[in-house]
């Protein structure tokens, strides 16, 4: 999936059920939902409650206890719940939609799922054992799930989809939100006889800022290229600085100190940024260009449509999802207790107070 809800790595780590789910198992309880010829396994809905749990906390933040409060002003539990449910409906729409658009998981996709499976699993095998969720459960309800989701939005916002979003629509946002852009740095070290590295000092770092400076102002002018300033670094202090190449950013996403130096710039302008170990020219490039460019790159185009309706397309699908005709294995999920969830992920969401951040389970 290309962008998606993030939470505690901790709450996930420690997701493991009591024992209390040893009764839950019968044949009637093995499935959570069906639609068609699709079932998710009950191992599935345990792990999007546990999503749902710790959802819930990122919302109430870590010092608030999840089921003694409430979430959007809703009982906790009750609101983990119908989240968990949420995701059921999800679940089953993408599957529907993305078999009648005819849609595959290609070789590159499968590659990805099994990698995002395995990477993961590895990580939380015993956890999610012990919760009652087997490899293959987990493998449905995450990654082959986002994996679809992702193409199934790719599809019904682009090109001829039935949510197709314009090219009009497409320039304005991306013209909008990002910024199209290339750096050099020099790191403020030096390399001694013997290969040890040591930082500059005053002297040094003064006459390093003024030509790099100088540098800037040539290109802004349009006298050099970065190409150049690089070439003429290199020849300067007989080192050869790093140069990235040109790209695009999300505005809101950018560095502080890079997004103030490139706010006031035109296309081709550069200025110089100064960090305590790195000083940069950093010189702005037509963004016009890169969206021309962007609309024959399939994956830029996908990412961008993601970013544009990804967390529409997420209540889109459960919306959807709700108006079909499914079967809910009610007796199966009401047996998983969201209390159960909250002795292992911790009352306040996370566990040992630990506060990182991993994946969960969404469209975002």
């Amino acid at each position: 999936m290309t962008k998606i809800f993030k939470r505690a790595a901790a709450g996930v780590m420690a997701l493991a059920m009591c024992a209390g789910l040893s009764g839950c198992y019968s044949e009637n309880n093995t499935w959570a939902v069906k639609s068609g010829d699709t079932t998710l396994p009950i191992g599935g809905y345990i792990y999007y409650l546990s999503s749902a749990y710790s959802e819930a906390a990122g919302k109430l933040g870590t010092e608030a206890e999840v089921l003694k409060s409430d979430v959007e002003g809703q009982n906790s539990s009750d609101w983990i719940k119908s989240r968990a449910t949420d995701y059921l409906y999800s679940y089953c729409y993408v599957n529907d939609k993305f078999n009648e658009l005819g849609l595959t998981l290609d070789e590159d996709d499968l590659d990805s799922v099994d990698y995002v499976t395995s990477n993961m699993w590895g990580y939380y095998k015993e956890p999610f054992e012990d919760m009652g969720i087997a490899e293959s459960s987990f493998e449905e309800a995450y990654s082959v799930y986002n994996s679809k989701l992702t193409k199934l939005l790719h599809t019904m916002y682009g090109k001829g989809g039935e949510l197709e979003l314009s090219e009009d629509e497409l320039h304005d946002h991306y013209i909008d939100s990002y910024v199209y852009y290339q750096y050099l740095y020099a790191d403020l070290t030096i390399t001694g006889d013997e290969g040890e590295s040591a930082e500059m000092d005053e002297d040094e770092k003064s006459e390093v800022k003024e030509y790099l400076e100088d540098q800037a102002k040539l290109i802004s002018d349009g006298r050099i290229d970065l190409d150049t300033a690089s070439a003429n670094y290199a020849n300067f202090k007989g080192t050869q600085p790093t140069l990235g190449e040109p790209i695009a950013y999300a505005k809101d996403s950018l560095n502080d100190l890079f997004a103030e130096a490139l706010e006031p710039l035109k296309d081709g302008e550069a200025a110089f940024v100064e960090t305590a170990t790195r000083y940069y020219i950093v010189q702005k490039l037509d963004i016009e260009e890169d969206f021309k460019a962007l609309l024959e790159d399939e994956s830029r185009l996908g990412s961008l449509l993601s970013d544009m309706r990804g967390k529409d397309f997420s209540q889109y699908t459960i919306d959807q999802g709700k108006s079909m005709d499914i079967q809910i294995n009610q007796s199966a999920i009401n047996s998983i207790k969201p209390s159960k969830v909250a002795k292992i992920m911790g009352k306040n969401g996370t566990s040992s107070g630990e506060s990182s951040e991993s994946e969960s389970s969404s469209a975002e």
